[in-house]
């Protein structure tokens, strides 16, 4: 008879408790580990993720006049445009050349073939010169140019002398006319000084007459038509800035302001002039637009804040983040004022000159 001996159980193989493990993570138990291997290699660490410092860009605010820049059309062109002609009677028989200069105690144009003469002075001639007349002004300038042109030799006054005669007798031989020691009107022409040829009106053989040449001064200016909400800021002495056709910039003085005049297209405007500061930035432009910057202050002796620091509320206002250490804020909201030219005005807020807001977040 053949017995079958049975040897008790014993401890399993370690083999096999490592099977069971491993089956008990089926189901649910492998589906959490799962989730918790993929959150591991998630939050392992890549060259492209490694840990950054976020830099916050800030702005500094300042106590001051709140300003923008209002913006006007003008126009660049030579100064004291005028028209000159004479009353003399006769035919045009010379011209000057367009752009030319004419200075003091030379010739305009010829009638009859006689010179017209320009002379400086800013009272315009209103009467003929001769011994008895009247003392005035424009015998004063007569004789200080006489006198500048070397044919008057004593001291200028407001007298018709017989030094006056004698300096005139002097000028007529040595430009030809006739030596008589009068001067009748049209013979001459006072302008304020040397003038530049800008338009010839007239031709040779025409009669002459009051306008036969515009004139102007040798420098130039910008005149800019303003709205008359600007009368408080377009003042004699305010600076401005002129942007000229290149692109380039330069800048300007207003020399006058005029009243408020209606335009063609029926609006109000007031003419500013405008001396330039540096003339030679004008050198290669004549009757060209412009645009001229003037300075409006909007608010006086306020907080100013860029605008892109301000952070709209859910429930309604502004505020700004104070940076107070590198990487750390703090909100603080404001009550606003004014805005000028990318600022605004803080008129509330737990904000003092010299804090550091956060912009462009």
């Amino acid at each position: 008879m053949t017995s079958t001996t049975t040897e008790p159980a014993g401890p399993a193989p370690v083999h096999s408790r490592r099977l069971r493990r491993i089956r008990a993570f089926t189901g649910a138990g492998l589906a959490v580990a799962a989730t918790l291997a993929l959150v591991g290699v998630l939050m392992e660490p890549t060259p492209e993720s490694k840990a950054t410092t976020v830099t916050l860009e800030s702005v500094a605010v300042t106590r001051g006049d709140l300003t923008e820049q209002v913006r006007a059309s003008g126009t660049l062109a030579y100064a004291g445009m005028r028209s000159i002609g004479t009353p003399l009677p006769g035919v045009l028989t010379a011209l000057p050349d367009l752009a030319s200069v004419i200075g003091a105690g030379r010739e305009l144009f010829r009638v009859d073939d006689q010179p017209v003469v320009l002379m400086h002075g800013a009272l315009p001639v209103w009467r003929g010169f001769a011994s008895g007349m009247e003392a005035g002004t424009d015998v004063l300038q007569l004789e200080q140019n006489l006198a500048a042109l070397g044919y008057f030799t004593g001291q200028p006054d407001r007298e018709f002398s017989w030094q006056t005669a004698d300096a005139i007798k002097a000028w007529q031989m040595s430009i030809g006319l006739e030596v008589t020691g009068t001067i009748p009107v049209g013979r001459i022409v006072f302008a304020g000084g040397d003038v530049r040829v800008s338009a010839i009106n007239a031709s040779v053989g025409d009669p002459s007459g009051p306008a036969l040449l515009a004139v102007s001064a040798l420098g130039k200016e910008v005149v800019a038509a303003l709205d008359p909400s600007l009368q408080s800021v377009a003042v004699a002495g305010a600076e401005v800035t002129i942007a000229l056709p290149n692109g380039s910039k330069s800048t300007g003085t207003i020399s006058k302001v005029g009243l408020p005049k209606e335009m063609e297209d029926k609006s109000l405007k007031i003419q500013a002039t405008v001396t330039l500061n540096d003339p030679s930035a004008a050198n290669d432009f004549d009757n060209v637009t412009v645009t001229v910057g003037l300075t409006q202050v909007r608010s006086r002796n306020v907080l100013i804040v860029p605008v892109l620091a301000l952070l709209a509320q859910s429930g309604g206002g502004y505020a700004v983040d104070v940076l107070e250490e590198p990487g750390k804020t703090r909100s603080v909201p404001v009550t606003l004022g004014a805005f000028a030219s990318g600022n605004v005005e803080v008129t509330d807020g737990e904000l003092t000159e010299g804090d550091n807001v956060v912009v462009g977040r």
